[in-house]
């Protein structure tokens, strides 16, 4: 981190409050699915509906919370956000305690707790600009990006150990304190946002809300580095879903040993985040994201191989998710650094909104394709399905890249109002 960010306290507490909440929320993507499968033996299709409800809100929120955020002060959202998150959160061990807890009360909080995080992100990106200053947006962005690839790798391991340590209800409720120490952090931050100049009249809400859709079209580079994020969360959640399945159920390790598989890929991601800016100046970006996405997309092929609760399984799987941190991250510093280059400032909100819709959207149609595919033909079955779905969508990527135009330089996008 650059001296002058480090001697930015309002930024530094405001990255200290995100870190907070994307483990948090992150960890919730292993707690949830545990949750229904041991607590409530749910079927591998119930445990898909589950994971898929927490990414639901992004199709439905993320594009209008966008253009939302630029009529109006972001901190007053982002506070409301960790509050809101923490008592959610709240709610499970709560009813627990009271005895009524159930998978439909799980349903209810995974939806509500995920549009709570889709607010969050989109509102975090368009908040940070108030923090710092221009000559330091490209390191602050990347350093937030950097925490965000790892916790998203990491965290859900997290979860499956807090799991383990202190039983379901114990992982909720520490998660829900994270969010109410992140509020608590946030509110400290003393610098205030510029106001925020109201829409000219009769401006209309929908082309707005285009125009960052519109900007990725135009961009044959940034069209295919999206469409193969989109592709890959689609066929990579459906074969996590059923990778928790097979791991607890079918194989039978411990929720802490599968943890510990998923969060050691931090380790891959800690040295893809160092090699990232090398591999790019090395091998060009071309090469680059296909390389990372290479190795993202193979290293799953090693999890159906294994068949028992051994360690040589979990030290395969731990290799798999290692490289798949590894890849992901190179892929997401070289294709995250690619947008925020070229996309002008006027954008920068609404192309953050467009891009989550579009990376982050079919994650809840994974869970539930992986969930169908469980149910109708096996487990372990799906998951070569899935592996090879993830193949036959980096074949396609790296023979599109070939085709793909680099741009030389941003430029200003006509917009439509």
């Amino acid at each position: 981190m650059s001296s002058r960010l480090l001697l930015n306290r309002d930024y530094s507490r405001f990255w200290l409050s995100q870190v907070l909440t994307s483990v948090a929320s992150k960890s919730m993507t292993m707690v949830f699915p545990l949750l229904a499968t041991i607590s409530f033996a749910a079927t591998p299709f119930e445990v898909g509906v589950v994971a898929a409800a927490q990414y639901l809100p992004v199709l439905v929120v993320t594009l209008f919370v966008g253009i939302w955020l630029d009529r109006r002060p972001r901190r007053p959202t982002l506070l409301f956000t960790d509050v809101a998150g923490g008592v959610a959160l709240m709610v499970v061990p709560v009813l627990s305690g009271l005895d009524e807890f159930h998978i439909g009360v799980l349903y209810a909080v995974a939806f509500s707790f995920g549009s709570l995080v889709a607010i969050a992100e989109v509102c975090a990106q368009a908040y940070l600009p108030s923090l710092v200053e221009d000559r330091d947006m490209v390191a602050a962005v990347g350093r937030l990006e950097a925490v965000s690839t790892l916790v998203v790798v990491a965290a859900p391991g997290l979860g499956g150990l807090l799991m383990n340590w202190l039983g379901g209800s114990g992982a909720v409720l520490l998660g829900a304190l994270f969010y109410l120490v992140a509020a608590l952090v946030l509110a400290s931050v003393k610098r205030r946002e510029l106001p925020v100049a109201p829409p000219p009249p009769g401006k209309r809400v929908l082309p707005e809300i285009m125009a960052g859709a519109r900007f990725l079209l135009s961009v044959p580079l940034l069209r295919r580095l999206i469409g193969q994020a989109a592709l890959f969360n689609f066929f990579e959640q459906a074969m996590l879903t059923l990778y928790t399945v097979y791991a607890a159920s079918v194989v039978g390790i411990t929720p802490a040993w599968l943890g510990l598989t998923v969060a050691l890929g931090a380790i891959g991601s800690v040295v893809g985040a160092v090699v990232a800016e090398q591999a790019e100046r090395r091998l060009g970006l071309r090469r680059g994201v296909v390389a990372g996405m290479a190795i993202a997309s193979v290293a799953p092929v090693l999890i159906p191989l294994a068949t028992d609760p051994t360690p040589y399984t979990v030290i395969i799987w731990s290799i798999s998710f290692v490289l798949y941190g590894f890849g992901l991250t190179v892929y997401n510093v070289i294709s995250t650094s690619t947008r925020q280059r070229l996309t002008p400032d006027s954008l920068r909100g609404r192309v953050a909104a467009t891009t989550r819709l579009v990376a982050y959207g079919p994650l809840s149609a994974g869970t539930l394709l992986g969930g169908a595919l469980g149910s109708l033909v096996g487990v372990r079955t799906g998951l070569w399905i899935t592996v090879a779905l993830l193949a036959a969508a980096l074949l396609q990527f790296a023979g599109g890249m070939r085709r793909t135009e680099l741009p030389g330089k941003r430029t200003e996008p006509q917009l439509v109002g």
